[in-house]
This record gives structure tokens, C-alpha cells and sequence, in this order.
């Protein structure tokens, strides 16, 4: 009986340090594990480029995933130029979404140095956060072992109630959910309620269109 036959396809993504990474096949479907083991010809020796072109086989990896294998150049490494123009990484956005943090701490000590906030509220925001930020490293690790998982609508939930610092930071430490555009989406949903209910509740900022409202 034949082997799986040979196929083309790109190199999406490769994250060296952990020596995984996808590839987006030629003819469509979903996008195919990489990994370092996986490795042959000339990419035995150097690290895939962001968009180069290759051929592989497959092979199954996982009850209804698979994954590339023999996987070899097929021309030579895109020239720099292309690689620097190549779209970041999830985990690149992940990361340039941090800086939301120290500029909301900054947010909070001018709104508090304007109108004095309530102690419970920088005490929910840490307290919250750090709950947020261990749940994402136990779902990961529950992930990576086929165990239970925390449901999603639990972890909006908490982000919501002011614990989206430590999601955000969770994310990228634990290269959590990064790769679910959906799921980020809700994510900074979240994010931008919770600080529209900050602003407004420990600030005068909704007391003209209350007073509108009430006429």
C-alpha cells in the first residue's frame, strides 16, 4: 500500500525556542504541526524562514490532527527582505499588547489622584489578575494533557471583573490561546468593558448623560 504522497505547502509560523511551528498546505485545509523532529534535508541544520516554500508528507499526530513530516526545502530561503515583511507571530502581537498594562496602571493613579479610588478597587484588579494569570497556566498545563479544561466563558468572566491584566499576561507567558482570533476578540471585549465601567463608576465622566437621562 503507498505512503501518503508528497505535498507543498509554506511555513506559517516557527518558534525557535520551543521548535514548533505550522504550515499552511498548497491545496488548502488546515494548517499542519511542524516540528523540529520532523526536520529533514537541509533544515536539519538551520531553522525554517517565514514563508519558505517546502514539501512534506503527513502523518497523524493526535486523535484528528496531523502534522508534517520529512519535511525539506523546496527552493532556496526567502531573501531577508522578505522575511522582515513577513506578518508577526501571535505570539509578537501578544507581546506588543503587554504595553496595554503599564499604560492602564497609568491610568488608574491619574484617575485616582483626580478622584481618590475605593480601596477594594486596585485590591480586585491584582488580587483578580493574579487568580487569572495561575488559571491560564493550569488550563495550558490541562491542555497539553488532555485533562479538563477551564471553560472559556469562566475565563471572560473574570477578565471582565477585572482580572484582564493577568489574562493578557497569561496569554503570552504561557502561549495561551493566541492562535484563536475569536477568542482574543472577546478577550479585549472584556478588557474595553471593564474599563469603560472603571471610567465611569469612579469618575464623574457619566454624570452628564445621567443627568440627560434623568431629564
Amino acid at each position: 500500500m503507498a505512503g501518503p504522497r508528497e505535498e507543498r505547502g509554506r511555513v506559517l509560523q516557527w518558534d525557535a525556542a520551543k521548535g514548533l511551528g505550522f504550515i499552511a498546505p498548497d491545496q488548502g485545509g488546515e494548517r499542519l504541526l511542524l516540528r523540529r523532529a520532523d526536520l529533514a534535508g537541509r533544515l536539519r541544520f538551520r531553522a525554517p524562514a517565514l514563508g519558505e516554500a517546502v514539501r512534506f508528507r503527513r502523518a497523524r499526530s493526535g486523535p484528528g490532527r496531523e502534522r508534517a513530516v520529512q519535511v525539506q526545502p523546496l527552493l532556496a530561503p526567502p531573501p531577508a527582505r522578505a522575511q522582515a515583511a513577513a506578518p508577526p507571530s501571535p505570539r509578537q502581537l501578544a507581546s506588543t499588547r503587554l504595553l496595554v498594562i503599564p499604560l492602564f496602571a497609568l491610568v488608574l493613579g491619574g484617575i485616582h489622584l483626580a478622584w481618590p479610588l475605593p480601596r477594594p478597587v486596585p485590591l480586585l484588579y491584582s488580587s483578580l489578575s493574579m487568580a487569572l494569570f495561575v488559571v491560564y497556566g493550569i488550563d495550558k498545563w490541562s491542555a497539553r494533557r488532555g485533562a479538563g479544561r477551564v471553560p472559556e466563558v469562566t475565563l471572560h468572566l473574570l477578565a471582565l471583573l477585572g482580572g484582564w491584566p493577568g489574562a493578557l499576561l497569561g496569554q503570552q507567558v504561557f502561549a495561551h490561546k493566541i492562535s484563536k482570533p475569536a477568542f482574543l476578540r472577546w478577550t479585549w471585549a472584556m478588557t474595553s468593558l471593564n474599563l469603560l465601567l472603571l471610567v465611569g463608576l469612579c469618575t464623574p465622566a457619566w454624570q452628564p448623560w445621567l443627568n440627560w437621562l434623568r431629564g
